[in-house]
């Protein structure tokens, strides 16, 4: 017997169990028989049925004869049946339906009786009598409820519409219940946060899928998650929905089956599904922009973690390239604000990560629900209480974070051109050993380097000796460029000042609180290490940890740098969680199209049109009656300076740990719309 099955208290007051086992499609008397007894066996305490599946009288023989057989009594069963479409808004059926449920089911009580389908059979989905059979049947269920007959009610299959025009007429009895269609493909995300700030639980059915959808069993992303937690694609689709707090019927009929379905005792770790949701989002993207057979690219995302739980996928971003010095200066568009100078994954998903805490902004400003923001009593801007942020990347990021010892490896594992002999002062990283045939070998101790090269301004810089000498750690560094050195600071350097100061930025502080990352999320088949994270992150500068968690993921993501991907994909993939345009495909950080011929228009994570976007939402947040106020005519550089709190911080870490970072030319930042 399964002990684990975790309850759930309904409105009613009533406790039923998540899992449930679904009978919908299952008939005959022995079928049912053999069913039950295996779902008893293995620890199923709640059983859904429907009066349209024709089986209740068989469930109802089954249990009286089983019950025994498991030394249990009725009251540890809980049965879940369903009124059917054809009496839908018929007094006298309904109550002859209920009646009809209870003696097939040979029991006193139902536990939770639903209204299966909102419409009635016959009646046009359009028509507008559907309300008021809806309120017809609903109303007469709330008498049978106390008349006891049946314990918890509620519903099958309703959207929100039909929800909200319930609850304005529900006799003060809301549903206990909406049992609807629930998985990955179809994750019914505003339904369920609307039901949970009704108090109305959620019950997940075709779990797996339906006939009619693509095959979720075989989806790769699923396969791939199922394939590193060591589960079948089944059991890891039932935890999806399980794992929010969504009940779950799933049917089966072979016993090997019906075990699995209730064997849901791993969890998918919150490092996971931060990955998950990343990589399944990955997927279900276009082929533009995606690396060919032969490249390879980063993925990085942010999640946003509600106050209830829910995790949301909000900015997306792939990327492995960046601007040359000499490209950035003798670049026109750039002048103006409207090249991207980086585009690592890293870097695109935080703009991309911009971008929706923009449209955000937005939304509260236009008096529409934000899911990040809202406006206190003093007319300040607020995050939500509760809300987190989770960022992933599919490796470690470059710089400081990527440079740690590797495994200790033989001279003859590698190509000696990589690695020469050195005389090492006797620190013990080259040791002298004998192999099986008396013969001398090097045992050398190496490092995994990064392409990232250290600031000139940095006191000390990288020896290049070999082995674990190659690289000096601490340092900041800039990325290598196509052909010419750059001026982008390494990701390790970037996301190292975000945890300081926020991934907000200098504008966005005006008007917002500081916004740190929670989770780094590192994904799998990656070289990390938790000592050079935090080393790179924040160590290294004496800064503290500031409840950052930093995880590597079981997940990996496919297109990675191997053998067979030797080559870094020139475009970028941008997607953030807005209404409109979600998706930007970027090359040497322009708008896919654009050249410097040809503008085009600008991509939208530019500086140019998030100072425009900026200028904008401070407009509207004056009519507010705040106290932010911009003068006319600024330059991005000036509007920058504006943000006197964050420049100050800025201005001091400048002054200390962060004394080499580079400044990009101020000509390139004085650009006016």
């Amino acid at each position: 017997m399964n002990d684990t099955i975790q309850n759930v208290r309904l409105s009613s007051g009533y406790v039923m169990p998540l899992i449930g086992f679904g009978t919908y499609r299952i008939q005959g008397r022995d079928v049912i028989y053999e069913v039950i007894d295996e779902s008893l066996k293995v620890g199923f305490r709640s059983i859904d049925t429907a009066a349209v599946y024709r089986n209740e009288e068989d469930i109802g023989y089954a249990l009286t004869k089983l019950l025994p057989k498991y030394n249990l009594q009725r009251s540890d069963i809980f049965i879940t049946t369903k009124l059917s479409p054809s009496d839908n808004g018929n007094l006298k059926e309904i109550e002859q339906s209920v009646q009809r449920s209870l003696k097939a089911l040979n029991t006193t009580y139902i536990d939770l009786y639903l209204i299966h389908w909102p419409g009635a059979t016959g009646t046009l989905e359009s028509s507008t009598n559907n309300p008021n059979l809806r309120t017809k049947t609903w109303n007469k269920l709330v008498d049978i409820q106390k008349q006891e007959f049946v314990r918890s009610i509620g519903v099958s299959n309703y959207t929100i519409n039909h929800l909200e025009e319930l609850l304005q007429n529900c006799k003060g009895v809301p549903p206990a219940v909406n049992q609807v269609e629930c998985h990955p493909h179809y994750c019914q995300k505003e339904l369920i946060k609307y039901c949970n700030q009704k108090g109305i639980h959620v019950q997940a059915y075709s779990s797996l899928g339906t006939s009619t959808s693509t095959n979720l069993l075989r989806d790769p992303v699923v396969t791939n998650i199922a394939s590193q937690l060591k589960v079948p694609p089944a059991q890891l689709l039932l935890k999806w929905a399980l794992q929010q707090g969504i009940g779950i019927i799933p049917k089966a009929v072979k016993k090997e089956h019906i075990r699995d379905n209730i064997l849901l005792n791993f969890v998918i770790d919150e490092e996971n599904q931060v990955a998950q949701l990343c990589l399944e989002k990955y997927m279900k993207l276009g082929k533009t922009g995606k690396p060919s057979e032969k490249e390879w690219t980063v993925l990085s995302g942010i999640a946003l973690k509600k106050n209830n739980g829910s995790l949301s996928l909000v900015a997306l971003a792939t990327g492995t390239k960046c601007l040359g010095e000499i490209d950035l200066i003798n670049t026109e568009l750039y002048e103006e604000g409207c090249r991207l100078s980086d585009s690592h994954a890293e870097v695109l998903a935080r703009r991309a990560f911009l971008r929706y805490l923009y449209g955000q902004l937005d939304l509260l400003l236009n008096g529409a629900k934000s899911d990040v923001f809202v406006i206190d009593d003093e007319k300040k801007i607020k995050l939500i209480d509760g809300i987190s942020f989770h960022f992933f990347t599919s490796q470690t990021p470059c710089g400081d974070c990527s440079i740690f010892l590797k495994e200790e490896f033989s001279e003859n594992d590698i190509p000696l051109t990589k690695i020469r002999k050195y005389d090492y002062s006797n620190e013990g990283k080259v040791i002298i050993g004998l192999n099986n045939d008396n013969k001398e070998k090097e045992i050398i101790k190496d490092i995994y380097r990064t392409g990232a090269k250290c600031v000139k301004f940095e006191k000390f810089q990288d020896a290049h000796l070999p082995g674990v000498n190659y690289h000096v750690i601490g340092p900041l560094r800039t990325k290598p460029g196509r052909g010419n050195p750059t001026l982008s600071l390494s990701c390790s350097d970037k996301m190292a000042k975000w945890h300081i100061l926020g991934v907000q930025g200098s504008l966005l502080s005006i008007l917002i609180p500081p916004i740190k990352i929670e989770t780094i999320v590192v994904g799998g088949n990656s070289p990390f290490s938790l000592e050079a994270m935090e080393r790179g992150l924040y160590k290294r500068f004496n800064e503290k940890k500031n409840n950052l968690n930093i995880i590597q993921s079981k997940l990996s993501f496919k297109q990675l740098k191997n053998d067979e991907r030797k080559h870094p994909c020139s475009s970028s993939i941008i997607w953030c969680a807005v209404r409109n345009r979600d998706t930007e495909i970027a090359v040497e950080g322009r708008k896919q199209g654009a050249t410097r011929k040809k503008k085009g228009s600008y991509l939208l994570v530019t500086r140019r049109v998030f100072f425009e976007t900026f200028l904008r939402i401070c407009d509207r947040y004056q009519n507010l009656e705040c106290n932010t106020r911009h003068p006319k005519k600024m330059t991005y550089l000036d509007c920058k300076k504006w943000s006197k709190d964050y420049q100050n911080l800025w201005n001091t870490l400048k002054s200390g740990s962060f004394h080499a970072w580079p400044s990009k030319p101020i000509r390139l930042q004085t650009f006016v719309l």
